[in-house]
C-alpha cells in the first residue's frame, strides 16, 4: 500500500533500518500478489509470520503465526463466511463451542467482524486469559471490499470474503495453555501440560 494511504496508521508492526525492511503485520499481501496474477472464482489460504508491536500478555505477542483465506467467486455473501469460520471453530474444538461475530474494522473489508469463541479455560466465566470477558478473539472476517477487486483489475461485481486466524491461538485454546509466549519459550514444563 502506498505511504499516504490512511490504512497504514493502524498497522502495529516493525521497520528495520538496515537493510531497509518492513516486517510484514499479516498475510494480506499474499492475496493481492494472487488475484493480481489470477481471475475469480477462486479459494486460496495464506499462511506465514507476521510481526506486530503487541504488548505481552496471555493473548498476544510480538510475533505469531496467522493464516488468511479468500473466497472469491459468484454468489458468495456474508452467510458463506459465518459458516465457514463457525464450522472450522466447531471441527477443531467441538460442536459444544459457541462462537460470536461482533462488528468490527478491518481497511480491506466491509461488513467486516471480529469473531470470538466461548473460552476454553474458564467456561465462558471469566478468567485471566479471556480478560474476564469468557470469549476469546480467534479471527477477523468480512467480505472483500468492492475497491480491492477493482485494484487488482477484477470488476466492482466480483464478490468474495477474507478471513484471517491467529494460529498460535488455537493450540493454546486447544491444549489449554494459559499463555500464548509459552509457545516461544522453549520450556520443558510445556510438554508435560500436553
Amino acid at each position: 500500500m502506498p505511504y499516504y494511504h490512511p490504512a497504514r496508521d493502524m498497522q502495529d508492526t516493525f521497520y528495520l533500518e538496515y537493510p531497509k525492511v518492513l516486517l510484514r503485520s499479516h498475510t494480506s499481501c499474499v492475496q493481492v500478489r494472487y488475484m493480481l496474477e489470477h481471475k475469480p472464482p477462486f479459494m486460496i489460504i495464506s499462511p506465514g509470520v507476521v510481526y506486530r508491536v503487541d504488548e505481552i500478555d496471555p493473548q498476544h505477542t510480538p510475533c505469531f503465526y496467522q493464516v488468511e483465506g479468500l473466497v472469491v467467486g459468484e454468489g458468495i455473501n456474508l452467510a458463506n463466511l459465518k459458516w465457514a469460520v463457525t464450522e472450522s471453530v466447531k471441527r477443531v474444538f467441538g460442536p459444544e463451542y459457541k462462537v460470536k461475530f461482533s462488528p468490527c474494522y478491518y481497511p480491506y473489508t466491509e461488513p467486516s467482524a471480529a469473531v470470538d469463541m466461548g473460552c476454553i479455560m474458564c467456561g465462558g466465566k471469566g478468567c485471566r486469559t479471556c480478560k474476564g470477558t469468557g470469549w476469546m478473539r480467534v479471527a477477523g472476517a468480512g467480505m472483500v471490499h468492492p475497491n480491492v477487486f477493482e485494484a487488482v483489475g477484477y470488476s466492482r461485481e466480483t464478490v468474495g470474503f477474507a478471513f484471517g486466524w491467529g494460529l498460535n491461538r488455537l493450540p493454546m485454546l486447544y491444549y489449554k495453555i494459559l499463555e500464548m509466549r509459552k509457545l516461544f519459550e522453549n520450556e520443558i514444563s510445556l510438554w508435560d501440560q500436553l
